[in-house]
């Protein structure tokens, strides 16, 4: 028997038992009361027991129908609150929103304003990731990422948050000391700080635009890390300069901690965005997180800390 009709056949006996009549139980569904009546006989044949007694008067449940009645009363009830449960899910941020982030904006921007956001969701939790690896949304069980750069899988949605470009910057007792490049070839007679990407463990080469055209540069220096924070906090004491995102260096920028260099060669910036699986029925968790980066995103671009 096919689940609809296998489903259609309980609602029809619970009916019939419920009013102990198929007239009554044909009315209510819509139906004829010859159309009922075969829908129990069908449904006795496939369970092997009569669960209904027939009189010319009315019905009577046996007793594997009383027991049967309940079951099938449960089944039904638990049918109807999962379509209400996922019906609310699509109208109301609910459940666990599972999230990836880029690591140095999901620490330093992102999660301090996440928890103004599930505050306006009371029943919606978050579950974080901090990672820059490739992610695969169905095989990690994502709801959506944060990343910088552009996402290979084209079949995903990416919804443009701004602009993320690299900064060339140093500390001021560190300019002071070893003085100030003007150009990228400069850099060469300094001390650079290079950063490892953990997902290679290859050293970053640094980026620049030059006369409209892209080149890239290998710097040398005594400390290589492969941490975008702990590799600002060493520039920042004096150990040499440094190129990282805007989001990384705005803050110590801002402060007069770090100054920005070469700034006539910053190179072409990538696009950040929020990527999620294309589906026809957004859940409603998913459509709060991407306003919530929008707005986020939008107050990032007004403190300078990413472009438009």
């Amino acid at each position: 028997m096919a689940e609809r009709e296998r489903l259609d056949s309980l609602l029809i006996f619970v009916q019939a038992a419920k009013h102990r009549s198929f007239s009554e139980a044909a009315r209510q569904l819509g139906m004829s009361p010859s159309a009922v009546s075969r829908a129990v006989q069908r449904l006795e044949e496939r369970l092997g027991t009569r669960l209904l007694h027939r009189t010319t008067r009315r019905l009577s449940l046996s007793e594997d129908g009383d027991r049967f009645l309940q079951s099938a009363e449960q089944i039904l009830s638990d049918l109807e609150e999962a379509e209400l449960s996922l019906q609310r899910s699509q109208s109301t941020p609910s459940g666990t929103l599972r999230i990836s982030l880029v690591p140095s904006m999901g620490r330093m921007h992102i999660v301090p304003a996440l928890p103004a956001f599930a505050a306006q969701y009371p029943e919606l939790k978050l579950d974080i990731s901090l990672s820059d690896r490739r992610v695969d949304l169905i095989d990690d069980n994502l709801d959506a990422v944060v990343r910088v750069g552009l996402h290979p899988d084209s079949s995903l949605i990416m919804q443009s948050l701004g602009i993320a470009c690299t900064v060339v910057c140093a500390s001021p007792a560190y300019l002071e000391q070893h003085g100030t490049p003007q150009t990228p070839e400069d850099l060469r007679q300094h001390h650079c700080i290079n950063h490892v990407i953990p997902q290679t463990g290859r050293v970053r080469t640094w980026q620049f635009q030059k006369d409209g055209e892209p080149c890239e540069l290998e710097v040398a220096g005594t400390f290589t890390i492969d941490h975008a924070e702990t590799a600002t906090a060493a520039a920042i004491a004096g150990a040499g300069i440094i190129q990282f995102y805007n989001f990384v260096v705005g803050e110590a920028i801002a402060k007069g901690q770090l100054v920005p260099l070469l700034q006539d060669y910053t190179p072409l910036g990538v696009p950040i965005a929020v990527v999620y699986a294309q589906k026809r029925y957004l859940s409603a968790k998913v459509k709060a997180f991407v306003a919530f980066m929008q707005e986020l995103a939008e107050q990032l671009k007004h403190k300078g800390i990413i472009q438009a």
